[in-house]
């Protein structure tokens, strides 16, 4: 599919992969046509047909909830397509004078999870805060057990970078909740979580104001020394903030300045009995998300389920090519809920600058090295299948107000 504007065409390309589209706002200087296509390399052929370039980016793509590739494919020959001695523009083509990769940024996740003394209450018991003895099988900790062993040995979650962590922890420092288990990718850091799981239990109150500033400290350290790769704070608790000088505006806050922060790591919560409160640290962390469920019901196969949506979310960030050539300032962004059509979406200062007309912005404005969508612009694409991101370079970047 593609669409124009000014004379400047431009194919549409599926979220998980995205190709930069270098445009020339109108000028055309080859054939070059865009097309969505299977699971595959990403390469180039000339506009005579000659034999298809050297491959470009990851063979195939699972992250969010599409999963394709786009191939940069010759003109027709004939009529309409090149001919002896020059070449033709198709009518879908992409006026694009330079394609570079443009890859998704895959995020991690490290699971912050109480491990208070009320873990040990029924699972499917709301209104439990008092640690039981003995515990009531099956647990709060039961059902976290089987739901994240599961998770971690799950062919389907191959290649999802994972770490742990408990609270409370050592003392009431962010430094005293140190991970357990490092992120790494699964499967191999699969049986390292398991084992770490099994070797402690419940015990002890919730001093979550210190453990998440640790962790998400962590995730921001993991973050800036792992190109490529992003981390967000996956929190599992029963209980509200209640030691350490815990509360829940003092822990929003932190997830606040943490979201909104560079790089921005986010925070998603989950909650297990009667949680409804920490929606407030969830709403600040995640831009807009509340906590997952209460825990009633089957608690391990909805914790399961939240994990799946969580790590399987769509990650709207995204590399900016590393070309001398890419002006700041000439980056457009739009985006395609579901079958719907294309939408701008306009550029603002930072994450604070986003609000209700959303847009997206630059890790840093004099030399970006990622694109960020914000989280009103974002979330309908993790909500929707089929969704899809372009980005092009080429002509000056227009505000949220502005709809091409």
């Amino acid at each position: 599919m593609a669409f124009a504007k000014n004379g400047v065409w431009a194919g549409l390309v599926s979220i998980g992969f995205v190709s930069a589209v270098f445009d020339s706002c109108g000028t055309t200087t080859d054939g070059s046509h865009f097309r969505t296509g299977s699971a595959g390399t990403t390469g180039a052929t000339s506009s005579t047909g000659g034999a298809a370039g050297a491959t470009m980016g990851p063979t195939s793509s699972t992250t969010g909830p599409t999963s394709s590739t786009t191939t940069i494919m010759p003109p027709p020959t004939g009529a309409g397509g090149t001919g002896a001695g020059g070449s033709s523009v198709n009518p879908d083509a992409a006026c694009a004078t330079t394609v570079e990769n443009t890859q998704q940024i895959p995020t991690d996740v490290y699971v912050l999870e109480d491990r208070s003394g009320s873990m040990d209450c029924a699972a499917a018991e709301d209104a439990c805060t008092v640690q039981p003895k003995p515990p009531n099988h099956p647990s709060r900790w039961d059902a976290f057990t089987t739901a994240v062993n599961g998770f971690v040995m799950a062919p389907g979650s191959a290649g999802i970078g994972v770490g742990i962590g408990f609270f409370p922890g050592i003392d009431c420092t962010p430094a005293g909740f140190p991970p357990a288990v490092p992120i790494a990718p699964l499967p191999g850091n699969a049986m390292a979580i398991a084992s770490a799981i099994a070797a402690t239990g419940p015990g002890g109150g919730t001093p979550t104001l210190p453990a998440l500033t640790g962790a998400l400290e962590y995730a921001k350290t993991y973050t800036m020394n792992t190109p490529g790769r992003a981390a967000a704070v996956v929190m599992v608790t029963d209980g509200v903030p209640n030691g350490c000088n815990s509360s829940i505006p003092a822990t929003a806050m932190v997830a606040q300045q943490y979201f909104q922060g560079m790089p921005q790591i986010k925070t998603y919560v989950v909650g297990l009995g009667d949680t409804a409160a920490l929606d407030q640290i969830a709403l600040a962390g995640s831009g807009g998300m509340t906590h997952y469920f209460r825990a009633t019901g089957d608690v391990a196969g909805q914790l399961t389920a939240a994990l799946k949506v969580i790590t399987g979310m769509i990650s709207c960030n995204y590399t900016v090519p590393t070309m001398t050539a890419v002006d700041p300032n000439l980056v457009n962004v739009q985006v395609t809920v579901g079958m719907g059509a294309p939408t701008s979406v306009g550029r603002v200062n930072d994450v604070s600058a986003c609000g209700a007309l959303g847009g997206w912005y630059y890790d840093n404005n004099t030399k970006p090295t990622q694109i960020s969508i914000c989280p009103t612009s974002c979330d309908p694409l993790k909500m929707t299948a089929g969704s899809a991101v372009q980005i092009l370079y080429g002509c000056p970047s227009v505000p949220p107000a502005i709809r091409l």
